[in-house]
């Protein structure tokens, strides 16, 4: 949580058993390092739902948003991105 609360990429909405977190990805222009170019196409926004038990968080389903189009994930592909923000925390 330390990891994503400092980076404004990252958005935390908690409950008392329910953690939201929202990342909200870059462009491929700001990832790539080029010039910020802003145009009306949606930047994607991956929502996870954790179940918070005791102090550790569970992830229990996981989606990307981009404008109006929904994509379900599965926990396993979380697995990469988790390992790298545990790293970094």
């Amino acid at each position: 949580m330390n990891f994503v609360r400092g980076n404004p990429l990252y958005e935390v909405r908690e409950s008392s058993n329910t953690v939201e977190l929202l990342f909200h990805a870059p462009s491929e222009e700001e990832a790539a390092g080029a010039e910020l170019i802003t145009g009306d196409e949606p930047r994607p926004v991956m929502r996870i739902v954790f179940t918070r038990v005791g102090d550790e968080l569970i992830p229990r389903e996981a989606w990307v948003e981009r404008g109006g189009a929904m994509h379900r994930m599965s926990i396993d592909e979380l697995d990469t991105w988790l390992e790298f923000v545990d790293m970094y925390s």
